[in-house]
């Protein structure tokens, strides 16, 4: 499904990505990852793994794997396919809310309203149906934005029943864990489809180690923020996971051209400017918020590694762009310890991991 998903940035056309892929990337994979936040977000505080809700899981992975089959034509002639599937699982995951709303009502206050928002923001992006050119649109991705806008509103009211923090980043730290995946695969398919001299080897073993230092850097202190007690609303952590996945997404697909050798280098630099900068964001604002005592370094140790990643995207060939943006994760992994993980944050911590 994610491959499916950014199947724009695996394709070049004369050694350029045009404007309407890199569009069209964003466009296809936020309502692809909204529906699995939202998910997420009810499974954490209200699945019981019951045998009602182990179906309902099913049907929604079934659809959600024939609405990513339209991904790559969403904004063309499939769109009202698109649309209709989005729909429909949005209005099943509204469902889910008004189920809990009419059971347990005494006990949540806010389910009720939680599934108006969904529903609301589902029947907003299906009016798209009924207009045509850019209107529809508009429409269709004001209804997300509806969507997002109230369930943040909300957020005072789902207080009265907490996440479970150590399980929401864990299931967050699944969905970076399966594009790092798509990272490897990428390697591998790119691997299989040239022949072997300097610089595709260069591009494999530049790849292979800035994938190994992207799951280094973000499971490394992992165990901090399965902990942290600032993070008491989910919001923060699940918006900038948002900017880190389209970042991995972006960097997973450059290792590919870098091996492939089909992407310019001005294009090249500009994507990997964009995934690292967009990675760095993602990784650090949790960070950054949860602990005071970090903030200057973690400001420090980005604007360090972005400019590396810069300064690499001068270099004459997109290998020694790859690899010069490694040396800039190895330098952010070395900065992380020296100046990070070695300050001491136990007073921002609970004491046990629940």
């Amino acid at each position: 499904m994610i491959g499916v998903v950014t199947h724009d940035l695996a394709h070049t056309h004369d050694g350029h990505i045009g404007g309407d892929q890199l569009l069209r990337f964003p466009l296809v994979f936020i309502p692809v990852w909204w529906i699995w936040m939202t998910h997420t977000l009810f499974a954490n505080r209200f699945d019981s793994d019951s045998r009602n809700e182990r179906l309902l899981a099913l049907g929604l992975m079934g659809l959600l794997v024939v609405f990513s089959t339209f991904a790559e034509i969403s904004l063309g002639e499939g769109f009202a396919q698109f649309v209709i599937l989005y729909a429909a699982i949005r209005l099943m995951l509204a469902g889910q809310y008004w189920y809990v709303h009419r059971h347990h009502k005494d006990q949540v206050n806010f389910a009720k309203d939680m599934g108006l928002a969904i529903g609301a923001g589902a029947l907003i992006s299906l009016s798209a149906l009924a207009v045509d050119g850019p209107l529809k649109f508009v429409l269709f991705y004001a209804g997300i934005v509806f969507d997002m806008v109230l369930q943040i509103w909300l957020q005072k009211k789902t207080m009265t029943r907490p996440v479970d923090r150590r399980h929401l980043v864990e299931r967050i730290g699944l969905l970076a864990i399966i594009i790092l995946g798509e990272s490897m695969i990428a390697l591998v398919a790119a691997l299989s489809e040239v022949d072997w001299h300097f610089y595709s080897v260069l591009g494999a073993v530049a790849g292979f180690a800035l994938t190994g230092c992207i799951w280094w850097v973000y499971f490394d202190s992992f165990a901090t923020l399965e902990r942290a007690k600032r993070l008491d609303n989910p919001n923060l952590l699940i918006f900038s996971h948002l900017l880190l996945c389209m970042g991995l997404l972006i960097l997973a697909n450059l290792i590919r051209h870098s091996i492939l050798a089909d992407l310019d280098r001005p294009t090249f630099g500009m994507l990997a400017v964009i995934g690292m900068v967009f990675f760095y964001l993602g990784k650090q604002i949790p960070y950054w918020y949860a602990f005071p005592p970090w903030r200057s370094a973690i400001i420090g140790n980005t604007l360090v590694c972005v400019s590396i990643t810069v300064a690499s995207s001068f270099l004459p060939t997109i290998e020694y762009s790859l690899a010069g943006m490694t040396l800039g994760m190895v330098v952010y992994v070395g900065l992380t310890h020296l100046r990070v993980i070695s300050v001491g944050v136990d007073e921002y911590l609970d004491e046990h991991h629940g």
